[in-house]
Order: C-alpha cells, then sequence, then structure tokens
C-alpha cells in the first residue's frame, strides 16, 4: 500500500520549534481524487456532532467494519492504523525520540499496535477518522492554541479542501514556546498562556497537503479562523497514542 501513504514523499522532519513535517501533495493525484470523489461526508455528518456542534468525526472504529464506506477508503484507514505506518511514524521522529526520550525509542519499535476501541491489548493504539467541520463564522472555526492529550505520541492532518472553496483561514499554526509551561487548562482544550508562545509558521488549508508533529511538551499550536467560509471543511485527522499510563510529558493540568 505505498501509494496510499501519506508519508510516501517525506524528504524532510522539521526540528524547529518541535518536531514536525509538512507535506504538500503528500498523495498521488489518481489517489487522492479517487478519495476526494468518494469523501463520505452524508454518512460523517449523520453522527453526533462535537465542539458546539459544529465538528462531525467518524473513527476507524466503525469505519473499518462498515460496508458503506468505499474500499479504497477502507484501504487507507487500515494502513494509517497499522503497525506498519506507525513504524514508520517512529521511524521519521527516531532522532527526536532518542533525543528527548532515550528510554522510549526501543520500547516504541517493540510494542504491539491496536487500533482504538477495537483491541484493548495492545501497548499503543491508533485511530484514523473523517473530519467535517461546518461553514461557520470566524470565531466558531478556530482553534485558540493548546497542546494535545498527553497520551498521544504523533498527530497528523491531511487536508481535503473541496473544490471552489475560496474562503482564507484555516491554516494550522505552529508555535514557538517563549516561556516555561507549567500548567495548561484541561477544560478549555489544553490551551495555554499566549504569554507563552508566539505563532511561525503556518501550513496553509490546501488540498492533499499532509501535517504532522511529534508531541512533545513544547507542541503548540492552533487553527487560524476560516473567512466567509461556504463550503464544509474536510480532513483526516491520523493519530498514535499510548494505551495505558504512558505519557509524553506531564505539567499541572487545571480545569476551569
Amino acid at each position: 500500500m505505498e501509494n496510499i501513504s501519506v508519508l510516501q514523499n517525506l524528504h524532510t522532519v522539521f526540528n524547529h520549534p518541535y518536531p514536525h513535517i509538512c507535506i504538500e501533495d503528500a498523495l498521488p493525484d489518481s489517489v487522492y481524487d479517487e478519495l476526494e470523489d468518494t469523501f463520505p461526508e452524508e454518512l460523517v455528518t449523520s453522527t453526533q456532532p462535537h465542539d458546539n456542534g459544529i465538528c462531525y468525526r467518524y473513527k476507524a472504529n466503525p469505519a473499518l467494519v462498515d460496508k458503506v464506506i468505499p474500499q479504497i477508503w477502507q484501504d487507507f484507514f487500515e494502513y494509517h492504523t497499522s503497525k506498519e505506518y506507525f513504524l514508520q511514524c517512529i521511524n521519521a521522529f527516531e532522532p527526536h525520540i532518542e533525543k528527548r526520550y532515550p528510554d522510549l525509542l526501543e520500547k516504541l519499535y517493540a510494542g504491539t499496535v491496536a487500533i482504538r476501541d477495537v483491541d484493548k491489548d495492545g501497548d499503543y493504539v491508533t485511530d484514523c477518522q473523517f473530519v467535517v467541520h461546518e461553514p461557520v463564522d470566524q470565531t466558531g472555526t478556530s482553534r485558540t492554541p493548546h497542546i494535545d492529550n498527553p497520551v498521544e505520541i504523533y498527530a497528523g492532518l491531511l487536508y481535503m479542501r473541496k473544490p471552489g472553496d475560496e474562503s482564507a483561514g484555516g491554516n494550522f499554526t505552529i508555535h514557538e514556546c517563549t516561556g516555561e509551561i507549567v500548567q495548561v487548562n484541561k477544560t478549555q482544550g489544553r490551551q495555554v498562556d499566549d504569554n507563552l508562545h508566539t505563532p511561525i509558521k503556518q501550513v496553509p488549508y490546501k488540498r492533499n497537503t499532509f501535517c504532522m508533529f511529534l508531541n512533545v511538551l513544547g507542541s503548540v499550536h492552533s487553527v487560524t479562523p476560516r473567512i466567509n467560509p461556504e463550503h464544509r471543511r474536510h480532513s483526516i485527522n491520523i493519530i498514535g497514542e499510548f494505551n495505558g499510563t504512558g505519557k509524553m510529558w506531564k505539567v499541572k493540568e487545571i480545569k476551569s
């Protein structure tokens, strides 16, 4: 399934301000076009919405057993939740993991991998998700600067911008820490104090663009507001996590 991997055109892993990957034209045009043409928007938006009713997610479980899902998407989800892909991600970030977590690398390579909510016995779990955001105003579509759940090892995002979508915004933004993060607001999505970071790089919301990062403590990121959108925002989330008590970082998580 080499032609279906979002990492097949990976050439560079950026280190600053934290390990991340940005790939334009991640998939061959023929593969991407078929995925785009068969994106199951109606099925995804028939589920219970999140984030105050503006975001829909359809996870690998049940997508991998749903006969409505086209075969190319079944193949895509199967590969990007597999141990093969998990190890491909670990290999890409290997120097950065070895530097920051010298005792973790061998465990990541040797551990078992399972799909989230399918097999609870894996050392690590993976997920692949259809994501659809409604075309709401600026305040409803932005994601303030935050860090992800500490159980997450890596997170990737494949942009599937719809043809004809000419709205501005929706860009993935990478922030550089300017101070030490000692606590995050868990209630507000692990939001980080504005005094502790500054945005330095944006990955445009562009079709067939893939970005991914290693979930180190300083991996602050956000999404810029969409301006006057008329189309729903399509993307695919690809995630690898600890299954159990493992964490990539530990700071105080407050609730307010």
